[in-house]
């Protein structure tokens, strides 16, 4: 649904969303209290709703769990949109993610407009562009922290020895592909994609999505084998509030033949 344009809109369009702190951590003049959600201290760069790490360049959100069974197409998204088929669900702004992860030190590789089957290939191999995303919550007065792969698992109705359950882990293949701008000739205007759908992190491909999985999994609805579900046993109960913590991903690229 939405057209490609040239980097260039993005690139003036990052330049002057991550120039805006600059603009607003002067003192309020006295009498006025103003908070614009943008800030920095000698530990963190504050924007709103994201907050990244100076030192270890984690960028870390708040969240909310949405489902905790059943199918997906989208791990995070906006309220709203695609609850009945993501995870969590934060108020965070896309762009705003997408700014923060490139303070993160990360590089987006974006999707292609047409089926993304040489993208998928190419992307794992780019290190600067591959994410890690762990969630942490409070669970009985004690801090959990987890890899998001460990509540999701490949489907599989042919497992019979309860020992193959392994064969069901997917693999730690998150790619910052950055979603894209929008512009719409009706009205003159340019929009960053995933403001518009709703997505942060995808499995199913889609150029909008700022995070995107990095292998082809199959579409869910056309075989019980095919696509990537919730293990219910792994995720907190819906409503639970939880903390995104995205970085630069430590696994290394595949080389060819792997």
């Amino acid at each position: 649904p939405f057209d490609h344009v040239s980097m260039n809109p993005i690139k003036t369009w990052l330049f002057s969303l991550l120039t805006m702190p600059c603009l607003v951590l002067a003192e309020p003049k006295e009498g006025e209290k103003k908070d614009t959600g943008f800030g920095m201290t000698d530990t963190e760069v504050k924007l709103p709703g994201v907050t990244v790490n100076r030192k270890t360049h984690e960028v870390r959100l708040e969240a909310k769990v949405c489902l905790a069974n059943g199918l997906l197409e989208y791990v995070v998204c906006k309220p709203g949109t695609f609850e009945h088929e993501a995870i969590f669900t934060t108020t965070a702004k896309p762009e705003i993610i997408h700014a923060a992860l490139l303070l993160g030190g990360l590089k987006a590789a974006p999707l292609p407009p047409s089926y993304p089957v040489l993208w998928w290939e190419d992307a794992m191999k780019k290190k600067d562009s591959r994410v890690k995303i762990e969630v942490e919550w409070k669970e009985k007065n004690k801090t959990k922290r987890v890899n998001l792969t460990k509540m999701l698992r490949k489907r599989s109705d042919e497992l019979e020895d309860p020992k193959d359950e392994k064969k069901k882990t997917i693999e730690d293949a998150w790619i910052f592909s950055g979603s894209f701008i929008h512009f719409n000739e009706e009205t003159d205007t340019r929009t960053y994609a995933a403001n518009f759908s709703g997505i942060i992190v995808g499995i199913w491909p889609d150029r909008s999505t700022v995070i995107q999985y990095g292998i082809e999994n199959g579409n869910p609805y056309e075989g019980k084998n095919l696509g990537i579900e919730i293990d219910e046993t792994q995720v907190p109960k819906v409503d639970t509030k939880v903390t995104l913590i995205l970085s630069k991903s430590e696994s290394s690229p595949k080389k060819e033949g792997e």
